[in-house]
């Protein structure tokens, strides 16, 4: 059930909204299945069930492992993650709880070791869409 639409009722809003997002999928320096798992994570994070769906859909349909997927919420304790993908989620998380500066130095400096400067951009205005995203989703559906 959906409380409002965000397209229709502030098509101004969602335009550039959507833009951005399409943006990021154009000559893209994060690899498309490590987006959808850092969508997924921060859409975890924040509770957000109808992002939390979208993403988790679009990560199968790029032929992501869907144990990979089922083993995000506990990635630090699972075996499935390679380096970068562990730094990238880490950095998803802090910026999505906003932890403190020391956390977040300590978040890039492993960023750093596995992603040139354009990408860990690219990855931040991920996290940063996606928060935003969940939070419309979050207040435009009631149950997903």
């Amino acid at each position: 059930m959906s409380r409002f639409s965000f397209p229709d009722a502030t098509p101004n809003l969602f335009k550039p909204m959507l833009a951005l997002a399409t943006a990021l999928g154009d000559n893209a320096k994060v690899p498309v299945l490590l987006r959808h798992l850092i969508e997924c994570r921060v859409s975890q994070i924040n509770q957000c069930s109808y992002c939390l769906r979208m993403h988790s859909d679009s990560f199968a349909k790029d032929g992501g492992d869907q144990t990979k997927l089922t083993m995000l919420a506990v990635w630090r304790a699972a075996k499935d993650f390679d380096d970068a993908e562990r730094a990238a989620l880490d950095w998803a998380e802090c910026l999505t709880g906003i932890e403190s500066q020391e956390r977040i130095a300590q978040s890039h400096r492993q960023l750093v070791a596995h992603f040139e400067t354009d990408a860990i951009s690219e990855l931040t205005c991920i996290i940063s869409t996606m928060n935003a995203w969940n939070r419309l989703g979050i207040a435009q559906h009631a149950l997903a």
